[in-house]
């Protein structure tokens, strides 16, 4: 069964997602930025990109496991969301700080996790 053109765009979307999470990871290797806890964002960062790549892969090849790499994918990233604050090393992270990494968690989570269940609804072979 071919996947539809939504489930194609969505895997284009993640792929670039992908891309993103590897030049994090590549970025905070060669920088080492002393300000930053540089290796829990490279390894957030490699473990992202690992996740979202391979949703992409999933979701292009119409695969039935698409949608749980989507949840996982979703998960991996609103972990990414929330450790961001915490890797700051000299600067102390606000309520404010705290929230705006929370609700882009959350929506970065809902996104993916709408976007499971259109993948599962698209996967799902026609009834007779």
């Amino acid at each position: 069964m071919k996947p539809p053109f939504g489930l194609k765009l969505l895997a284009a979307l993640l792929a670039v997602y992908a891309m993103g999470a590897v030049l994090l990871a590549v970025m905070m290797v060669t920088a080492r930025d002393p300000r930053l806890r540089w290796m829990l964002l490279a390894a957030g960062g490699a473990v992202f990109a690992i996740s979202a790549g391979s949703s992409a892969l999933a979701l292009w090849r119409g695969e039935r496991r698409a949608p749980a790499w989507l949840v996982a994918c979703g998960v991996l990233g609103a972990a990414l969301c929330l450790l961001l604050p915490i890797a700051a090393i000299d600067v102390p992270a606000t309520s404010a700080t705290w929230r705006t990494a929370a609700l882009g968690a959350v929506l970065f989570l809902a996104f993916l996790l709408v976007s499971a269940l259109y993948a599962r609804r698209s996967l799902r072979p026609p009834s007779r």
